[in-house]
């Protein structure tokens, strides 16, 4: 029988390209993206695939979107809590509207979509995966990057957390915490000497890449790893370990 995954910032980046290689698995795909435009994309690309998908728009801050899911999505064998919000902001200078956005999203949602896909895991006995794309910056502080790290320190706690609670019933629950990923080619180019100056922090000399996160994510999905919940794969190329 095949899977069922369901993928939230689905619409670009690291999430676009987990997307793509959950398809290439044959996975049912249940995808949440922000844009239609987006929507559009994935669909120009998924329809080659021969796959079944189903892609649904919407603002991941709004319960009212979170809630409705639950009517449209029966159950799921994996979830894959991506979508996130970054800030850059000086701590004292992050306002009241700015930490409210970044905690709905980079906490709230997670906390709510597998709760609500925990239940249904449980109800139909289907011992699933819970993932959540963490950070570097849920391990070690960063300069002008309070809030950003607060939520994923906070996601690291929550999923090790989650990862006790449902052990019970063979649900898995872990991280992946990426170091700077290029997303964005063009950001090689425009921000040149920061580019350069955060390489130079890491051991390895390279920053993440798209597919590497989203293999990490499938094998965290397979048997493989059947043993691993709790915990956090960091791929960060060796910032974390030390100086």
């Amino acid at each position: 029988m095949k899977k069922i995954t369901l993928i939230t910032g689905a619409g670009r980046g690291i999430g676009k390209e987990i997307a793509l290689k959950f398809a290439e698995e044959r996975h049912i795909l249940y995808l949440l993206v922000k844009q239609k435009k987006q929507k559009d994309d994935l669909i120009k690309i998924l329809k080659k695939k021969n796959i079944q998908f189903y892609i649904l728009v919407g603002d991941l801050k709004k319960l009212t979107f979170i809630k409705s899911l639950d009517k449209k999505i029966k159950k799921i064998d994996n979830l894959i809590n991506n979508a996130a919000l970054a800030n850059t902001k000086y701590f004292t200078n992050v306002n009241s509207k700015e930490l409210d956005n970044i905690i709905d999203i980079n906490l709230k949602s997670v906390f709510e979509l597998s709760k609500m896909f925990a239940k249904k895991m449980i109800k139909n006995k289907i011992k699933g995966n819970i993932i959540n794309i963490s950070s570097q910056l849920g391990h070690t502080g960063a300069y002008n990057r309070t809030a950003y790290c607060m939520t994923k320190f906070g996601l690291e706690g929550l999923t090790k957390s989650m990862a006790l609670d449902l052990a019970k019933h063979g649900i898995r629950v872990n991280t992946v915490a990426p170091t700077k990923t290029i997303v964005n080619p063009e950001e090689l180019i425009k921000k040149k000497k920061r580019i350069n100056l955060i390489r130079n922090k890491i051991p390895l000399r390279k920053f993440s890449t798209t597919k590497e996160i989203a293999g990490i994510v499938y094998f965290l999905t397979s048997d493989a790893a059947n043993s691993i919940t709790g915990t956090s794969i960091i791929s960060d190329g060796g910032w974390t370990a030390g100086k």
